[in-house]
């Protein structure tokens, strides 16, 4: 588990707000662990690959990073919540994003792949701002 330390939530032990903390914190976790072990890197990614829907995760992150007392600790948990932007519905086979070794620069490029890793590209920077948003709102929502 990613959150180790005791829940800091005012709520009774047995809450329902309690248990959907700790199940959020499970989700990052598993989210987490899945992007160590399959080596995402900055890849842009199709959303059938996540082990949970890309929206509970992003909810997941929202009340874990709005239940987190540690400041360095909320910084890595939107570090990584951030990391979701890289995964699009309907995207297909993984775009690879790597530099481009020197002698295959000359080769004419794929016009249909730089199209869609521009298009791609720009959506992931707009779905970053989307969430850069979504987890200020946890921050502030927090008790910190």
């Amino acid at each position: 588990m990613l959150y180790e330390g005791p829940f800091r939530s005012n709520a009774a032990p047995d809450s329902r707000q309690t248990i959907a903390l700790e199940a959020a914190n499970d989700a990052v976790s598993e989210f987490v662990r899945f992007v160590r072990d399959t080596d995402v890197g900055n890849d842009l990614v199709d959303e059938i690959e996540l082990p949970i829907p890309k929206h509970m995760l992003v909810e997941a992150f929202s009340r874990v990073i709005a239940a987190e007392d540690r400041p360095d600790v909320r910084a890595l948990l939107v570090k990584a919540g951030l990391t979701l932007s890289q995964y699009h519905v309907g995207l297909g086979e993984r775009i690879k994003v790597r530099p481009i070794p020197s002698d295959t620069r000359q080769r004419s490029p794929d016009v249909l792949l730089a199209r869609r890793f521009t298009r791609t590209l720009l959506l992931t920077a707009s779905e970053r701002t989307r969430l850069t948003d979504v987890y200020r709102t946890a921050l502030k929502r927090g008790r910190h």
